[in-house]
């Protein structure tokens, strides 16, 4: 029988994603309320988050990425660890990599899917989309619940993933209040400054907010925009900045964890372009340092901005609009801040672990 106090994390993706995130604040989280926790997660000498590892209840998954073979061979090199697991825990997998390594032990399982896009926004190749629909049909006939982030992926999830409704939970995710927050002695910008931070990838959807500083410059000249995401130089965005002839815009690369409070807080402005998202961190942290947010609306974007931030559709000219409202109208500006500021209070660590305990109770 599942000891329900012993609890085995297991990440497939390192702690610079969203999902290796996940993994680690819920994992401090249970502990803090005495779960005998520990967390498996990838490792590989030199990454930035190799420093993870000084903590003791943090165990590594040693592996070889095989580049485009990475996502079908690294649930073998997550088996050879977690089968040491001890039966009697309940293992909770993030994500669907790690779901697939978990599904071929005896223990009860849990996956955190967070969502299901891959099944509805083209954002990778078709051969991959057969392996996620592969190990989702695996979990389904096992009867595995899923815990997904928001009320909006968990109908995306039974309606795509065709997922019986008893077994999808919701357990949103939670801000680190204590390290999401407005600096003391905040040093106010001499160019309004708009910032954004995330993936690079197609669905982030960058290259709308690319396009809509190349209007906002006409009337605002001397703003500067900051986006911070890695390898921005394997994307296509620095050559539309520059076929756009933008002067305004910076890439910054890759911002470790410990740096964002301060990137949130040096900006006047964060602007979410995002197709679709199951969550979405970013809004609300920077909400939680109280940086106005203006945002898409894609997945599950409008439930859980809300009216924390200022939603628009995808149109270049609408967004546009919205920056420069704000950076003309300070008033507004400071609403905005109030707005979010109030509004993100609602994702508590202990509202997201007593959803995510909820899921565990299947068993």
């Amino acid at each position: 029988m599942m000891d329900t106090k012993n609890i085995t994390l297991v990440s497939c993706q390192h702690f610079d994603s969203g999902i290796g995130r996940y993994s680690y604040q819920l994992g401090k989280g249970l502990r803090d309320i005495d779960y005998n926790v520990e967390l498996l997660k990838l490792f590989k000498a030199g990454h930035e988050d190799e420093y993870y590892h000084e903590e003791k209840w943090i165990k590594k998954i040693p592996y070889r990425s095989f580049r485009d073979l990475h996502s079908y061979i690294l649930p073998y090199f997550i088996h050879q660890q977690l089968k040491k697991t001890p039966k009697t825990n309940l293992i909770h997998a993030h994500w669907f990599i790690s779901g697939l390594s978990g599904s071929y032990l005896p223990n009860d399982l849990v996956v955190t899917m967070h969502d299901v896009s891959i099944l509805h926004v083209e954002e990778t190749s078709n051969w991959f989309i057969g392996y996620y629909k592969w190990v989702i049909n695996r979990l389904k006939k096992r009867k595995i619940p899923l815990i997904v982030v928001s009320e909006n992926a968990k109908k995306d999830t039974i309606k795509y993933a065709k997922y019986p409704e008893e077994l999808v939970y919701v357990s949103y995710g939670y801000i680190n209040f204590e390290k999401f927050k407005p600096l003391i002695n905040r040093i106010e910008n001499e160019k309004f400054t708009i910032i954004y931070t995330g993936g690079l990838g197609i669905r982030k959807n960058v290259a709308l907010l690319i396009n809509a500083i190349k209007i906002v410059q006409k009337k605002h000249p001397n703003i500067e925009v900051k986006i911070a995401g890695a390898y921005p130089e394997r994307t296509s965005y620095p050559k539309l900045v520059d076929d756009l002839q933008i002067n305004t815009i910076k890439f910054v690369g890759y911002l470790p964890e410990e740096d964002l409070n301060a990137f949130y807080n040096s900006a006047d402005l964060f602007v979410f372009t995002s197709l679709y998202e199951g969550f979405g961190y970013t809004p609300l942290e920077a909400m939680a340092a109280g940086v106005p947010v203006i945002s898409t609306s894609g997945g599950s974007l409008k439930e859980v901005v809300g009216s924390g931030g200022h939603l628009i559709n995808y149109n270049e000219n609408e967004l546009a609009d919205a920056i420069i409202y704000y950076i003309d109208n300070k008033t507004a500006l400071k609403k905005l801040i109030n707005e979010g500021t109030n509004w993100v209070k609602k994702y508590s660590k202990e509202a997201s672990i007593a959803a995510t305990l909820n899921a565990y109770k299947y068993y």
